[in-house]
């Protein structure tokens, strides 16, 4: 049976702030008045469309997609009349999910929801962003984005062979448990660079969502840069040094698109045998 790629229509209520994301689709004009409709989010079979709007008034306000499975809305200081609007106007709509990203700074727009009627916002999250950083808010709608992938990748997987997707999962999580057992490995994810998806994790101390996407935006830069240096060997891993902490991305030869992303104490852990130990994994896996 073939589904259908859920649709999330942005409503951008910035001044510019929204643009970087824009971008970031792969819209090459982001200067024009839109909208711009039915963006593909990755090249996955039910990775997400995304129509993306910036209404100037309440004349403006639309969803191009009746059915959208999230609608977003992205607020900064100065859109306090436009955000009213938008709510009054998305109410009867009844959109299965509202995600609302404010900047820190956009105070009378979150007096807005506070004032909101509580059924409304039963289906309305709201963030603040922690900072006007706009790859802060790439991470973020990565991060949100991604979400609506996982469950519809897992409706994918329910009409293939249930042995077949059962073997994946069960390879996916001992992976994930063999690379825990690594001295020193506090957190252990596998991701797909090509949407910033994080396709199975393990350990904690941090959001793996959003490092998965912030690390997505490093394997690209670096994948980039080594283009156009016309340096054609492959990248086998790239390593950041904190004080305390050693992050290792090491991409997967045999599954184009695929890295894995190991956290490791660095009193704890030995660099040079987690790269040994990560290339075992790197052929067990099966995705």
């Amino acid at each position: 049976m073939a589904l259908t790629p859920p649709t999330v229509t942005v409503l951008d209520l910035t001044a510019r702030l929204g643009l970087h994301s824009l971008a970031q689709l792969g819209v090459a004009n982001t200067s024009g008045p839109g909208p711009w409709l039915q963006i593909p989010l990755a090249d996955g079979t039910v990775a997400p469309l995304v129509d993306w709007l910036r209404p100037a008034n309440a004349k403006e306000l639309r969803l191009p997609s009746p059915h959208s499975a999230a609608v977003i809305l992205l607020m900064g200081p100065g859109s306090v009349n436009l955000v009213r609007s938008t709510l009054e106007w998305l109410a009867p709509h009844n959109p299965a999910v509202v995600w609302a990203f404010l900047m820190p700074n956009a105070v009378m727009e979150e007096s807005i929801f506070k004032a909101a009627p509580p059924a409304q916002m039963a289906r309305t999250h709201v963030y603040q962003l922690p900072d006007s950083n706009p790859q802060t808010l790439w991470f973020i709608l990565m991060e949100q984005l991604s979400k609506l992938s996982v469950m519809d990748d897992l409706a994918l997987q329910q009409t293939r062979n249930p042995n077949e997707t059962n073997d994946m999962s069960s390879n996916l999580k001992q992976c994930m448990d063999s690379a825990m057992t690594i001295d020193g490995a506090t957190a252990v994810a596998l991701v797909d660079y090509r949407s910033g998806m994080c396709l199975a994790q393990a350990g904690g101390g941090m959001n793996l969502d959003l490092a998965a996407a912030g690390n997505t935006e490093v394997v690209r830069a670096k994948i980039k840069t080594m283009e156009a240096l016309g340096l054609r060997r492959g990248i086998e891993d790239i390593l950041i040094t904190l004080g305390d902490q050693y992050h290792l991305i090491r991409l997967v030869p045999n599954n184009l698109g695929l890295f894995l992303y190991l956290v490791l104490d660095k009193a704890k852990g030995n660099l040079a045998l987690a790269r040994y130990k990560l290339t075992d994994i790197e052929r067990s896996l099966k995705v």
